[in-house]
């Protein structure tokens, strides 16, 4: 719920970005679905969002690009059109 009222806020502040620490954190699978297709909603409109996130399930089905930071700085920058989960997962396993 409280990623929801997150966005609400945001959306209420016609903000052009949202930044996003963990936010499927805690979900259960509806509420990430819900969450996954706000973001795409919202990105179609034009919202660009930055997101921290570890679940990589959802990093791939969300965002148009994904990047993988070690030690504070960003290794990898990845198209999600041209990466699996899967594969994310094993770069994402060598690289830390």
């Amino acid at each position: 719920m409280r990623q929801k009222v997150g966005i609400a806020i945001a959306l209420a502040k016609n903000a052009s970005y949202i930044l996003m620490d963990e936010p499927t954190s805690g979900l259960d699978p509806k509420a990430s679905v819900e969450f996954a297709n706000t973001c795409k909603e919202l990105s179609a409109n034009g919202v660009g969002i930055l997101m921290a996130t570890h679940d990589i399930f959802n990093a791939v089905n969300i965002c148009a690009r994904i990047g993988i930071m070690k030690e504070g700085t960003l290794v990898h920058i990845e198209e999600t059109e041209n990466i699996s989960a899967q594969q994310l997962q094993e770069l994402y396993i060598k690289t830390i």
